[in-house]
């Protein structure tokens, strides 16, 4: 039987929202059929544009950058968290976590579904082709600073949401403590997730020997502090992963 992917991964295109002083998304056609026989585009954006990974070094001088990591440190066993009754710029506290720790095992990715992904795309301006962000996606909930670290040390490097961050997107600032916490341990973020309503339901539809898996690829970007990814995710026979 064929297995089933669950697409996690937002569209990349010139209207999606990022994070305030980034570099704009753009995919602009330099050659085309008719004229050179033949079509290619030329793509600028942010190393954290769309679905995308944050390596160590995003926020540490020393710290890894993306291509430094072995590739199944992008590939593991997944948990996914609901945590959809959070209210706009609420605070995800480690008690909404308690009930389901006990099934947090060291290397597992942790996935927060907040379901603020629907607020991703962006509404449009009278002038036409100009667009502006749903000011909502901007106002997610968040995830407790101490939340991160206890995640740590429960042997949790990789955790991912379906919000633009972890941590407080800028109103009066951030001091960035989730990333400061999971980076800081050498682990990795990843951000603007989606569809984690699909792969919770698979979650809780899987048998008792299945478990969920998780594939965050980035580019192999040399000495980058992180990548745009194509985030899918499956059912697979429990304890293929160590």
């Amino acid at each position: 039987m064929a297995r089933m992917l669950i697409d996690l991964t937002q569209p990349l295109n010139c209207n999606i929202p990022v994070y305030p002083g980034d570099p704009l998304f753009s995919c602009q056609q330099s050659c085309n059929v008719p004229r050179d026989g033949y079509s290619v585009h030329v793509l600028s954006c942010s190393s954290h544009a769309g679905t995308h990974i944050d390596a160590p070094s995003h926020f540490f001088a020393n710290g890894a950058t993306i291509d430094q990591f072995p590739l199944s440190a992008f590939m593991r066993p997944a948990l996914v968290l609901d945590v959809s009754h959070k209210q706009a710029r609420e605070c995800i506290t480690w008690d909404t976590i308690e009930p389901v720790a006990d099934r947090i095992r060291p290397g597992t990715a942790v996935l927060f579904r907040t379901g603020w992904s629907r607020y991703y795309h962006y509404h449009h301006h009278d002038e036409g082709t100009h667009h502006q962000a749903n000011a909502r996606y901007f106002d997610h909930p968040w995830l407790a600073p101490d939340v991160a670290q206890r995640l740590v040390a429960l042997g949790v490097r990789l955790i991912g949401t379906d919000t633009m961050s972890f941590d407080q997107s800028p109103v009066g600032g951030s001091d960035f403590g989730v990333h400061r916490a999971v980076l800081g341990a050498g682990g990795l973020i990843v951000e603007n997730l989606t569809n984690l309503d699909a792969l919770l339901a698979a979650q809780d539809g899987a048998g008792p020997d299945e478990e969920v898996v998780v594939s965050l690829l980035p580019l192999n970007i040399a000495g980058c502090d992180g990548s745009p990814v194509r985030a899918v995710a499956w059912l697979q026979p429990r304890g293929l992963f160590s």
